[in-house]
């Protein structure tokens, strides 16, 4: 009898860690678009355009340049995307995924 309690109490806990690591692939990675103000290296700042989404977050948000083969300057606008996950700093950072020039 201790060895039937001893397994279900076992596999309950088995099934609690499983449900609460599991996480959802199904993310949706977020946009926002803004104006290069700032150019240091492989990284810049970015200013969000009024109204973004990520502006009730920050106002300059600091982004990795490295990841696109294009040539940035001073004034292009961008799409940034990103995962959503702004981090608390100032100038903000976020976890990048690509950037993109556009008119």
């Amino acid at each position: 009898m201790k060895k039937v309690i001893l397994i279900i109490c076992i596999a309950l806990l088995t099934l609690g860690m499983v449900a609460c690591n599991k996480q959802s692939d199904e993310t949706e990675n977020v946009f926002f678009e803004g104006t290069i103000i700032e150019l240091e290296g492989s990284s810049a700042i970015v200013e969000p355009f009024e109204g973004q989404d990520i502006r009730s977050s920050a106002d300059k948000i600091s982004i990795d340049l490295s990841v696109s083969n294009d040539t940035f300057k001073i004034g292009d606008k961008v799409e940034v995307e990103y995962t959503g996950e702004v981090m608390e700093s100032y100038p903000a950072q976020i976890n990048m995924i690509s950037i993109e020039k556009i008119n």
